[in-house]
Parts: C-alpha cells; sequence; structure tokens
C-alpha cells in the first residue's frame, strides 16, 4: 500500500516537473525570441516557478531522510532560498523608495526585476534536475546508439523552432522552416555549410542560438549532462557509463568519469584561450572591445569544434593580412580533430616530461595516440604541398612565399572537417579540389569534434592491404596486431560510408542543374562534416538541401552508429553454414 502511495507520488512529481520545465523553457524562448514579450510568457513564467516550488515542497513530505533530501537537492533550496530573499528585498525596497518618486522602481520595473529574478530561478532547477533527468533517460531500455541517434535529432528540431523566432533574424529576412532546419542540422552536426549568411541573415541572438548549437553538437548532449551529475558529486552509474562508453569508445568503464572531466575541462580552456589569443589579434580589424569580443568567442568555439561558421560573409579570407588570428585557428581546429583521448594521453606524457620523469617512467602513448598523431601531421604536410604545387602559379600566385605556404597549410588543415577558407575555393583548379576531397572523405581522429571516415580507419585499410599484399593473415600497425573484428569495422566504415557519398552525389546530380564538380564537392564536404562550399548551398532547391542535411547528420553521428540504431538485436546463430570459396579482384 505505501509502495503503491509512493510510486504514485512519483509519477505526480514527475509530471510537475515536466509540465513547470516546459512551462520555464517556452517562457524563457518567448522573453528572448519574440520582440513583443506576450502576457502568456508571463503566466507561464508564473506556472514554471510555482510548479517547481510545490513539487520541492512535495519531494520535502516524502522525504527518506533529511541529510539524503539535503543531499541530493541542496541547488533547488538554495536558489529557492535565494528568489525568495531577492523578491522580498525587491518588493520591500521597491515600495519603500517608489514614495520617493524614483522612475527606477515604478510597479513595471518592479516586475521587469521580478521576471529577471524568476527565470534566473528556473534556468538554475532546470541545470539542478538535469542530472535527473539523464538517469532516468540512460535506465531506460534503450540502445546506445538508438538514444545517440534520438539526441541530436531532437536538438536539431528544437535549435531549428528557435531560429525560426522573430529576433533570431532581421526585420527583412523571412527565414523558412527548411532553411532553419538545415541551419540547426549543420550546427549540431558541427558542419558549417550554410543557405542562409550567418553575418548578415542572422542577429546577434540568432547567432548566439547557432553558437550554442555548435558548443552542443561538438561536446554531445550526453557528456555534458553527465558532467553535471560529476559536478553535484553524483557518480555514474553502470547503464550511463556504458552509455559513454559507447559515444567516447572508453575502454575500460572505471575510466568515464575522469574522461568525462577531461573533456569538458579541456574544451573550455581550448576555447577559452584561443578566444584570448584572437581578442588580441583581431584588434586591427575590430576596434569595438564587445565586437571583438563575441567574435572571439565565436570563433574559438567554431574553431575547436571544427564547425566552420563564421561571422563573415567571406569566412576568414578578410583575416589572410592577420597571419596570428590565422594560425590560432588552425591550431584550434587541429587540437580539437586530434580526439579526446588523445589529448588526454599527449598532456599526460607531457606533464611527467616537464616534471623531469625518467623517460622509462614516463606514461606510453597508447596505439591510438601514435596512430592519429602520425598520420595527422602526415596529411596535413602531404595536403600543404599538394596545395602549394597545384596552386603556385595559381591561386596562390602574387603572395610573397611564405604566405603562399601559410596559405596551403592553413588550407589543408581546414580541409580536414573545419571549414574556414581564407581564399576563395572557386579559383582553385580542378586537381586541387580533388585532393581536397580526399582530404575530407578521411577526415580526422575518431573520438573528435571533427568527421570523415576517420584516420584510424585509413590507417587499418592501409595495414589490411599491406598485409595482404605481403601475404600475411595478421594486421601490423605500429608494431601491434590488429583483431578482426577491428579490421571488419573498418571496411564497413569506409565502404558504406563511399556507398552513402556516392547516393549522395547522385542524387545531387539528379535534383540540381549546377556543375557536377561542386556537387562532388558539396556532398562529400556534407558527408565529412567539412563545410567547406564552392557557393552553391544558397542555390539549392528543397530537394538538395534535404539530401545535404541527410549527409550532414549521417556524417556526424557515423554509419556504425547508425547502423547499430537501425538494426535488431544481434544474436549468435546457432546453426553454421558450409564455407564457401569465391574469387576476389
Amino acid at each position: 500500500m505505501l509502495q503503491g502511495m509512493k510510486h504514485r507520488h512519483a509519477i505526480a512529481r514527475a509530471l510537475i516537473l515536466v509540465v513547470a520545465g516546459l512551462c520555464g523553457l517556452t517562457a524563457l524562448v518567448t522573453e528572448h525570441g519574440l520582440r513583443t514579450p506576450v502576457l502568456a510568457t508571463r503566466v507561464l513564467d508564473a506556472v514554471a516557478v510555482v510548479g517547481f516550488l510545490v513539487e520541492l515542497g512535495l519531494a520535502w513530505r516524502w522525504r527518506s531522510g533529511t541529510r539524503s533530501f539535503l543531499r541530493a537537492r541542496w541547488l533547488s533550496l538554495v536558489l529557492t532560498v535565494l528568489l525568495v530573499v531577492q523578491v522580498v528585498l525587491v518588493f520591500a525596497m521597491g515600495s519603500r523608495l517608489l514614495a520617493h518618486g524614483g522612475s527606477w522602481w515604478r510597479p513595471t520595473s518592479l516586475t521587469q526585476m521580478y521576471l529577471v529574478v524568476a527565470q534566473f530561478y528556473v534556468v538554475g532547477v532546470l541545470f539542478a534536475h538535469l542530472p535527473r533527468l539523464h538517469r532516468r533517460f540512460a535506465q531506460l531500455r534503450m540502445r546506445p546508439g538508438v538514444a545517440f541517434v534520438l539526441v541530436f535529432a531532437v536538438v536539431i528540431l528544437v535549435g531549428a523552432s528557435m531560429l525560426l523566432l522573430p529576433r533570431a533574424t532581421p526585420d527583412d529576412v523571412d527565414l523558412s522552416p527548411l532553411d532553419a532546419l538545415f541551419t540547426a542540422t549543420s550546427a549540431v552536426c558541427v558542419t558549417g555549410l550554410i543557405v542562409r549568411d550567418t553575418a548578415t541573415e542572422f542577429t546577434r541572438f540568432g547567432q548566439v542560438l547557432i553558437l550554442v548549437l555548435i558548443q552542443l553538437g561538438g561536446l554531445g548532449i550526453m557528456s555534458l549532462s553527465a558532467t553535471m551529475v560529476l559536478m553535484l558529486g553524483r557518480g555514474i552509474s553502470l547503464r550511463e557509463s556504458q552509455f559513454m562508453r559507447e559515444v567516447f569508445q572508453v575502454p575500460v568503464l572505471d575510466g568515464v568519469s575522469s574522461v568525462l572531466r577531461f573533456i569538458v575541462l579541456w574544451t573550455l580552456a581550448s576555447e577559452a584561450a584561443g578566444a584570448i589569443l584572437l581578442y588580441d589579434q583581431l584588434d586591427v580589424l575590430i576596434r569595438d572591445p564587445g565586437e571583438r569580443l563575441f567574435t572571439a568567442i565565436f570563433h574559438a568555439v567554431s574553431a575547436f569544434c571544427n564547425a566552420g561558421f563564421s561571422t563573415y560573409s567571406d569566412s576568414l579570407m578578410s583575416w589572410s593580412a592577420t597571419g596570428g588570428a590565422l594560425w590560432t585557428v588552425a591550431l584550434l581546429l587541429v587540437t580539437g580533430g586530434l580526439g579526446f583521448t588523445v589529448m588526454l594521453e599527449l598532456l599526460r606524457r607531457l606533464r611527467a616530461f616537464g616534471q623531469g620523469t625518467a623517460r622509462s617512467q614516463q606514461p606510453r602513448l597508447g596505439l591510438q595516440t601514435r596512430v592519429v598523431t602520425a598520420w595527422t601531421a602526415g596529411l596535413l604536410v602531404a595536403g600543404a604541398a599538394g596545395l602549394a604545387l597545384l596552386e603556385w602559379n595559381g591561386a596562390l600566385a602574387g603572395l610573397p612565399w611564405p604566405r603562399r605556404l601559410a596559405q596551403a597549410l592553413f588550407q589543408s588543415a581546414t580541409c580536414r572537417t573545419a571549414g574556414f577558407n581564407s581564399l576563395d575555393l572557386n579559383l582553385l583548379g580542378p586537381a586541387s579540389l580533388f585532393l581536397m576531397v580526399v582530404l575530407m572523405f578521411i577526415g580526422a581522429g575518431s573520438g573528435s569534434t571533427a568527421g570523415g571516415v576517420k584516420i584510424n580507419t585509413v590507417a587499418v585499410i592501409t595495414s589490411e592491404i599491406r598485409a595482404i599484399a605481403a601475404g600475411r593473415r595478421q594486421l601490423r600497425l605500429r608494431n601491434r596486431e590488429i583483431d578482426e573484428v577491428t579490421a571488419r569495422r573498418a571496411t564497413v566504415v569506409l565502404t558504406v560510408s563511399a556507398m552513402v557519398g556516392a547516393l549522395g552525389i547522385f542524387a545531387l546530380l539528379i535534383l540540381e542543374p549546377l556543375p557536377p564538380l561542386s556537387l562532388v564537392f558539396e556532398a562529400v564536404s556534407a558527408l565529412g562534416t567539412v563545410g567547406l562550399s564552392l557557393g552553391v548551398t544558397p542555390q539549392l532547391s528543397v530537394g538538395g538541401k534535404l539530401v545535404i542535411i541527410v549527409l550532414m547528420f549521417v556524417g556526424r553521428l557515423g554509419v556504425l552508429t547508425l547502423a547499430y540504431a537501425l538494426a535488431r538485436q544481434a544474436r549468435e546463430d546457432s546453426v553454421r553454414m558450409p564455407n564457401g570459396r569465391l574469387m576476389i579482384g
């Protein structure tokens, strides 16, 4: 009997939380998204505050113990106390000063101050409940691949809806739902392809929304919510660890918490350092401190997340004269493309070296780190050398030779899923564009914010080719043997990605009366979540935009993740078939 009452009580509290949360989020969005907030916004705000207070009171009434309740709900209690104190002070001081005729203490001003306080309360309580929602979501009987796909789809739809708010675009811009969906998909999938100019067709509010979507897409909603669990002093359950291990490919469950903390802290630290450097380096181009600060933050986040969005219509072409800014962006995008686990190992090795630890006692670099760093350096140099040789008397002509090399190196780095361009890509020859297509298809390291089939996949396929050529059955990579499952996964990723890209190119060639090379470039850029374009993205038809949206979504999540999400639960066949022989090649 008592157990049934507790269960019904828990369901009632959950429903109150859902209603209050939806009301609070709707009020926040309409308050800042509409040019003239309506009365319904105030009502929704009040309903959200009352709902959260009622839920907190019910939780206190059915508490299992005072100490455990305070430990679990301390943030909500602190926010509630601050809300009550703030409201009492505002109205008490306002009523006293109103008699003196102060314009700041008019009833409308008091109401606005209360709404600001209430909105801070709503946001704080939503964050306080995020760990509980994360845990409930992780406990659902749902495979990690399915959860990952659903989370990204929901964030994209919510982001598209928010971009349709009137304050997200200027008065003279009519943003269609399809263009909003395209922009949100490009931001969450950290691609950078645009059908609307981010600089001129979105307001500052719209640009901030795009920035938030980039950050959410680069880090992932699940990693952020799991980090909130850790910040509030709660452990991660076994099911949550399984989710995180699937997302970040952490080899052991015990390493999930430390990897999550490192991911968030390293991301914020890298983006902050990049923003500080860009703020100083953009002094010549942007005189206004506020505008320069936002530009620096936007491009630092966009670069580290390998998104490629820019608040300039010509991407980074206007930054060509400020070499320091380009190098900062290049460093951020390469760092983000290495992968979090690779950076964690490199930093541990660097710290041991700085502490004077003997070489034999320094942490050994794993196979993942050695492969990713070697291939990243090799592809950067090879791509830069190829572009420099092909365009020395072409698109790079007229520049001093140091700037020619710098431009070639920057484009080699950015076409591996970053999406910025510092020169007009339409000036490049067909051979240079084909080289960039190859680099875009390869991408960067696994477990990073970048896309493509990944360096790891290409490295395994290359070792497989060498093994077949040498007549060996074992796959060897950096003096290590690669197991058969990993080799099969690499083959599947490369093959299916090539098939998806070919289908996308075929569909674009049917739907769009545009130059074939430009469509191939566009499709591979979308599938590799790169964001580079030859200027055909705004010219795409409705069908072409939908094809690019699908390619961006598939490219960000990965073909294996989508396959796991769509396939049925695997099972081992009890019946074995006779061996067959088939001629290959």
